[in-house]
């Protein structure tokens, strides 16, 4: 039986991809966007989300990206 190559290294997190709601005003018939989590209302708060991003920055993540639902009904988007 061959032998198995070495296992590579985890690097370090080059992007973190934040879901920051899963409100979205649209209902577009090809979403995934589980609505069901949409009507518990329990997101991350804007000094809880900085934490996270924070975090990332810290552990090596170079990119951030927005997504959810639709990342911009948070209010508090444009002031962060």
């Amino acid at each position: 039986m061959p032998e198995l190559p070495p296992k590579p290294e985890i690097g370090l997190p080059l992007w973190l991809l934040a879901e920051l709601t899963y409100r979205c005003p649209l209902q577009c018939p090809y979403c995934s966007n589980p609505l069901d989590f949409a009507e518990q209302g329990k997101e991350l708060s804007t000094e809880q989300w900085i934490k996270v991003f924070r975090e990332a920055r810290e552990m090596g993540a170079a990119q951030l990206g927005f997504s959810g639902g639709e990342p911009l009904v948070r209010q508090d988007l444009a002031r962060s």
